[in-house]
């Protein structure tokens, strides 16, 4: 069958307005504000658009609704290059949008944020005959309320065997957890759900037979791999002055899935996404600093 996609991403999109004051405001005041900056955002919508900026076919199927602010998440990731033809519309769909208040005197963030619909996976689109035109499919788990919706699609793909790699950052639904067969997780969601704070250990209790990788990432530690057939290896970050480290999760299994694609083999998929991470660290906001493909190869060939 014809891949039209290399990447195929179900999951969440979200949109971040960032207020910037001089100092956090006081309860029963007005404020002037210095600037207003949007940027969008959103586990799998942010690791698309990393895919897309490292070359790969990339193409969104979150569901969305028919609001402004899903209108604004469509157009900004078909700028971005990220296919949006898939992309299902619902009638209570509502992407998760955040309201920053930035700090500028402190260097200090609180977020506010409003969940008011569905979000994530619908529970009959993308058609079959789509998941399978893809050479790998990514999804996360911000639509833990409709676990089905995301078993679906994982399982149409491991059944024509395409690899499906997960972020999942909430979810306690041992059904779920169980189904990707390329798992990268935090540390803090493997020590969750495993109760095994080493990260090796946290690994190994998340591997099965159907798995093909698990990744438990460490931040400023690196990350460990556990690879079918071999043994739990640790990667380290590399060093890069950090400026920013939002979005480097989602752009990591961005990449990870970008490389996945290539054919690279295990070690080199992480090396890559550690990599493109890294350099994403070295910049401001969620996506900006998300490297191109040549850059990663750059910074790659100067470690």
């Amino acid at each position: 069958m014809e891949k039209r996609w290399d990447i195929l991403g179900i999951g969440s999109a979200t949109v971040d307005d960032l207020l910037f004051v001089p100092a956090f405001p006081v309860q029963d005041t007005k404020n002037k504000l210095d600037r207003v900056e949007r940027f969008g955002g959103g586990l799998t919508a942010t690791a698309l658009v990393t895919a897309a900026r490292l070359g790969a076919r990339a193409a969104f199927a979150g569901v969305l609704g028919d609001d402004d602010i899903s209108r604004w998440i469509e157009i900004d990731l078909a700028r971005e290059g990220v296919d949006v033809s898939l992309l299902p519309r619902h009638p209570d769909a509502r992407p998760i949008h955040a309201f920053i208040i930035v700090d500028s005197t402190a260097e200090t963030r609180t977020i506010l944020y409003t969940v008011d619909g569905r979000t994530g996976a619908h529970d009959d689109l993308p058609a079959a005959e789509d998941i399978r035109a893809a050479k790998a499919l990514l999804i996360d788990d911000i639509s833990v309320d409709h676990a089905d919706a995301l078993i679906r699609p994982a399982q149409i793909a491991l059944d024509a065997g395409m690899p499906v790699v997960a972020d999942f950052e909430w979810t306690n639904d041992p059904a779920l957890i169980a189904i990707p067969d390329h798992l990268i997780v935090s540390q803090r969601f493997a020590a969750r759900v495993t109760g095994e704070t080493a990260p090796e250990a946290a690994a190994r209790a998340l591997w099965h037979d159907r798995r093909a990788v698990v990744v438990i990432t460490c931040g400023a530690e690196g990350s460990w791999l556990l690879a079918r057939g071999g043994v739990a290896s640790h990667h380290p970050a590399f060093p890069v002055p950090v400026v920013d480290t939002t979005g480097c999760g989602d752009v990591f299994h961005g990449a990870y899935a970008v490389a996945l694609a290539r054919g690279l083999p295990p070690d080199e998929r992480v090396r890559y996404a550690t990599a493109a991470a890294a350099l994403k660290a070295t910049q401001a906001g969620g996506r900006k600093g998300i490297p191109t493909h040549e850059q990663v190869e750059v910074f790659l060939r100067s470690q």
